[in-house]
């Protein structure tokens, strides 16, 4: 009976501390990577991503929508072109690339 409430608690506090961290602790695995442009001279350009984000955490947001598209259409690097700080918000520029591994 004992192990059984051990497990349940460990459970509970494990499920808790996982749900109060806060977004800039949290760290999302992509399948794209962030590049430089000297990185992708032997890959393929094949589309440009862009972001809008606003709110504190304006420019993640941003970064995190370029890079969610560039991973739906199979890019595997993404260069950062351009950052533009609006009034309430930032808008992000980027490269998508194909590269064979």
């Amino acid at each position: 009976m004992f192990a059984v409430l051990k497990v349940f608690w460990l459970v509970a506090i494990a499920i808790l501390m996982t749900a109060c961290s806060s977004v800039e602790e949290q760290q999302f695995y992509h399948r794209i990577n962030d590049a430089y442009d000297f990185e992708v001279t032997h890959c393929d350009s094949f589309a440009m991503a862009s972001g809008v984000g606003s709110g504190e955490h304006a420019l993640q947001e941003a970064q995190e929508k370029a890079r969610r598209y560039g991973e739906e259409i199979g890019g595997t690097h993404i260069v950062w072109l351009q950052t533009d700080e609006l009034e309430d918000s930032v808008k992000v520029i980027a490269v998508v690339y194909k590269c064979l591994q």
